[in-house]
């Protein structure tokens, strides 16, 4: 973990990109001490490492939702453009495999952020639109779940 303490605050891109790569790779099958070396920086000071840490456990979420909207809901109230973009981002990634659909929505209908619940179920729906070909639900499914049971 020392390696990525030490990459997470390179100067340059590559290593911390190194770093957010291989944090997706082995929250995958390892989640436990990645995710715990993670939540270390979910309220650090710099908004890029936020973001970075949310982006890094992407992976992990899109068959393990449960496992990382815990961590995600502690940026809700970031104000910070990229962090919070990066989120919803990451929200609607993690929410178009089967059975994560109702997971994430579930999960986000507990979350205080109204706004960014908003922006999360519009994501949602469009990544359901976008990856149409690979989605658990419809379109059409995917907006009439979250109609009728969050909006």
């Amino acid at each position: 973990m020392h390696f990525f303490d030490k990459g997470l605050f390179d100067k340059h891109h590559s290593p911390r990109n190194a770093v957010i790569g291989s944090i997706k790779k082995m929250a995958e099958v390892n989640p436990q001490p990645v995710l715990k070396w993670a939540k270390q920086y979910l309220h650090h000071n710099d908004a890029e490492i936020r973001r970075e840490i949310c982006h890094g456990i992407e992976l992990r979420g899109r068959k393990y939702p449960q496992d990382i909207l815990p961590l995600l809901k502690e940026l809700q109230h970031d104000q910070t453009p990229r962090v919070r973009n990066t989120l919803v981002h990451v929200l609607g990634q993690i929410a178009y495999k089967k059975g994560c659909p109702e997971t994430v929505a579930a999960h986000l209908a507990t979350w205080e952020n109204k706004q960014l619940v908003s922006d999360a179920f519009k994501e949602i729906i469009d990544v359901h639109k976008r990856y149409r070909n690979f989605a658990a639900l419809t379109l059409d499914e995917a907006r009439q779940y979250i109609f009728n049971n969050y909006e």
